[in-house]
């Protein structure tokens, strides 16, 4: 799933919990590094100078490719999408702030919820499960980007879902306000 749908899906499951903002954090927090690595490699390559480039998408997506190919996106990628590595800063998190709903919590949940709703839609693109510890990849059956596994159904449904919920929390605010009106 991409990031931004992470975070609204996140947000819509988790708005009415303290800490929203952290439940959204951790669930676009292992994608972060795409973007951060997206502006290093256009400052680092000159690549905001496109104006003067013969075919500057070419070039764009010269940058997106090299981006995924980057030792370091690698690293932070399977990472940031590890089980063994959540549960292991969980564990911390537990023992440092104890059972109840923190920040930090929230965060790890956010992130929890990224790398299962990830797992569900990778295919091609999925990482070791339990990296580093193993190997292990999980190959789910929907892609959210390959049309080969779905993507066409999948971002259909997706974006049927999200313009749906929208209208659902605009309808529930608009009633909310309106009986808020007629007792005063």
């Amino acid at each position: 799933m991409n990031t931004l749908h992470h975070g609204y899906w996140t947000f819509f499951v988790s708005r009415k919990q303290k800490h929203t903002g952290w439940f959204i954090i951790g669930s676009i927090l292992p994608d972060i590094v795409y973007y951060v690595m997206f502006l290093y490699l256009c400052i680092s390559r000159n690549a905001f100078q496109v104006i003067d480039d013969p075919d500057p998408l070419k070039s764009l997506f010269g940058i997106v490719h090299d981006l995924f190919e980057h030792p370091v996106v690698s690293i932070l990628r399977q990472a940031g999408h590890s089980i063994f590595i959540w549960i292991v800063i969980f564990t911390v998190v537990l023992v440092w702030k104890g059972l109840k709903l923190t920040k930090m919590s929230a965060l790890m949940y956010g992130w929890l919820g990224h790398i299962v709703v990830d797992l569900l839609t990778h295919v091609e693109d999925a990482v070791p499960l339990f990296y580093p510890v193993s190997s292990y990849i999980f190959r789910s059956r929907v892609s959210y980007w390959n049309d080969e596994y779905y993507a066409d159904i999948f971002s259909l449904i997706n974006m049927l879902l999200i313009v749906l919920s929208l209208v659902y929390l605009i309808v529930k605010k608009f009633r909310k306000k309106r009986s808020f009106t007629k007792s005063s």
